[in-house]
């Protein structure tokens, strides 16, 4: 290939591309998955990633960002922006993951020699907590493969005072508390609490309507060990939240030495 002048295969594939831009911008096309990398989300055709990223003439101001999601949120976007640093143009050809959960998303547009792009990469958190580590392999055209890394920390939606409640062996027959606080943007409603033992009883209140509940369970007795399980029901749509669980627990020793 001649220093700056970009192969006629390659103007094929980039002519390509726009091609398929404009037919899916007159058609107002339905999001696919394909290997054009134009203005949607676009799943890989299949799971595999390649084996090791090749070299890209492409400076990126981060390959990899650590962010944290706002409790209770679907997704978040995290934008990888780069310079052409090469004397072809650089556009996306395809997008490969090793999980679903993540998807590339590109504008379609070639970056000229010199000139800034960007690479979008949406994270899918419904059922996602925790620190969550993934990674978007990204294909230019004739260019090589690129390894891009998000990291997220998905905090609880529903944040518990405790999940287990615990009474002792003898203990007095007490009630126990439970706070369930609501810490995404948009409200939770708890619409029940059930639990399969009829040694333990529960009362759900409401605290304030989508944003704080008190459960109060209380054991029959004391004597014996026993365990409940309590099902929380919401009115979220991540199945996460959705449906949760409390413990109670009648444990140890009985007074005076031994176990039940």
């Amino acid at each position: 290939m001649s220093k700056g002048l970009p192969s006629s295969n390659h103007r094929l594939r980039i002519a390509a591309l726009w091609l398929t831009l404009a037919v899916d911008v007159s058609c107002e096309a339905q999001v696919t998955t394909g290997p054009t990398g134009l203005d949607h989300a676009v799943p890989a055709p299949s799971h595999a990633m390649p084996a090791k990223a090749e070299a890209v003439a492409a400076k990126f101001d981060a390959r990899e960002i650590k962010t944290t999601a706002e409790p209770g949120v679907g997704s978040v976007e995290l934008c990888y922006e780069f310079t052409n640093t090469g004397d072809i143009p650089l556009a996306v050809e395809d997008f490969s993951h090793a999980c679903g959960c993540l998807q590339g998303v590109s504008d379609g547009v070639p970056v000229l020699p010199g000139a800034r792009g960007k690479i979008t990469a949406k994270l899918l958190t419904k059922g996602l907590r925790g620190t969550v580590r993934k990674s978007l392999h990204v294909t230019f055209v004739e260019c090589g493969t690129v390894e891009l890394v998000a990291e997220v920390s998905i905090p609880e939606a529903l944040v518990y005072s405790a999940q287990t409640l615990r009474w002792g062996i003898g203990e007095a027959v007490v009630p126990r508390q439970v706070d369930i606080t609501i810490r995404s943007k948009k409200p939770v409603r708890v619409l029940s609490v059930k639990g399969g033992d009829p040694l333990f009883s529960s009362e759900l209140v409401t605290i304030e309507e989508g944003r704080r509940y008190r459960v109060t369970i209380t054991p029959s007795d004391t004597a014996t060990q026993h365990i409940g399980i309590f099902q929380v029901r919401t009115d979220s749509s991540d199945s996460r939240d959705a449906l949760q669980g409390l413990f109670a627990l009648v444990e140890g020793s009985k007074p005076g030495g031994g176990t039940p």
